[in-house]
């Protein structure tokens, strides 16, 4: 006969366990308070009038105290503000404004608020497949999920695309030669519309799967009119049509794929002789290890839910959102990819490298 005998539990850090994880979930819901404080003005609010009560705050906003004063406790207790019991003011520090009033930030951090909505709202469809080892894929999602991801997208590359291609050997000229250029897993199409508006001269092709971002990928190029130079078509990363292009795109979209190798080899056979690949990855450490971090967190927590289920959902072998570097080059070496640079620019989230045969 066995004994079920557990070791004793320490007490203490079972309260200290506790505490973490409410505190999980306090700065889940926090998140809403710093995204309500974005689009009410209140953080630009404070950052212009030094220490507010929440009634002089309300004024200044033009909304009411009840409001202000829970909003501001909130921002006192996450530590983004400063109380001062004996006047009972709240004050915005000058690194917090910083950060929370600069509109590209702030943009940033509304989209990825959107999509950390949308996520919750996918979970009880996703719940059942990461219990049996299913896929969720890309189509799978909720129309909500499609439009927050590309928000992400959209505001986390297209304001430093501009430094980035200029930054590359080579890629530039050819693009301001009048160059062709494929976007492989296009999504909504911004990336493709920001290349067309930045290039003229030159042609892109957008490619994805998905046949809803598919038509909202033209409809994109149209409204900002480039739709003559920007041809959206459904293809996969591995059987997309055409070649010599001077430039091939993936956007945070490598790491979703269920065949990463495949898709670099058929990019690189559908290069010109001078044209390179750049992979947009997010920016990560090369080891778990180095990865244990807040942004670590962030993005681990984004590949269970979101990259990683669209790779198992096709040949089931992704790489993860945080691959790293040391293994994106080691994935171009397995498609035959012989020089690899990384470029050296400001990317606040993500790594860039260029790929030549």
């Amino acid at each position: 006969m066995t004994t079920d005998v557990r070791p004793e539990v320490d007490q203490e850090a079972v309260g200290e366990a506790m505490e973490k994880v409410m505190g999980d979930f306090a700065a889940a819901i926090g998140v809403t308070t710093v995204l309500l404080g974005i689009s009410s003005g209140a953080w630009k609010a404070m950052a212009a009038a030094g220490p507010v009560t929440p009634s002089e705050l309300a004024d200044r906003m033009g909304t009411v105290e009840p409001y202000t004063r829970e909003w501001l406790a909130a921002q006192a207790a996450a530590g983004y503000v400063e109380y001062d019991a004996n006047t009972g003011t709240f004050t915005l520090p000058g690194a917090v404004a910083a950060v929370l009033t600069d509109d590209a930030t702030t943009a940033l951090f509304s989209a990825f608020g959107e999509g950390m909505a949308v996520m919750g709202a996918d979970l009880a469809r996703f719940r059942d497949r990461f219990a049996t080892g299913q896929g969720f894929g890309w189509h799978e999602r909720s129309p909500e999920h499609w439009e927050a991801m590309a928000g992400i997208s959209d505001a986390s590359v297209i304001p430093f695309l501009p430094a980035w291609l200029a930054a590359m050997d080579g890629g530039d000229a050819l693009l301001a030669a009048g160059g062709k250029v494929a976007d492989v897993g296009c999504g909504y199409g911004g990336m493709a519309t920001a290349l067309a508006r930045l290039y003229p001269g030159a042609t892109v092709y957008g490619f994805d799967y998905h046949d809803a971002s598919i038509a909202r990928s033209r409809s994109t190029a149209t409204d900002a009119g480039v739709g003559d130079r920007v041809h959206a078509e459904v293809a996969t990363a591995k059987d997309y049509p055409g070649t010599a292009y001077d430039l091939i795109t993936f956007v945070d979209s490598l790491h979703d794929l269920g065949d990463p190798v495949g898709a670099l080899v058929h990019a690189r056979e559908a290069l010109s002789p001078e044209g390179s690949v750049l992979l947009i990855e997010p920016a990560a450490g090369d080891s778990l290890e180095d990865n244990l971090t807040p942004v670590g967190r962030l993005w681990y927590s984004v590949s269970t839910t979101v990259c990683t289920p669209n790779g198992v959902a096709q040949e089931g072998h992704p790489l993860g959102t945080v691959a790293g570097e040391v293994k994106l080059r080691e994935t171009a070496a397995a498609a035959g990819f012989a020089r690899v640079t990384r470029l050296d620019v400001e990317a606040p989230m993500n790594l860039l490298l260029q790929l030549r045969p």
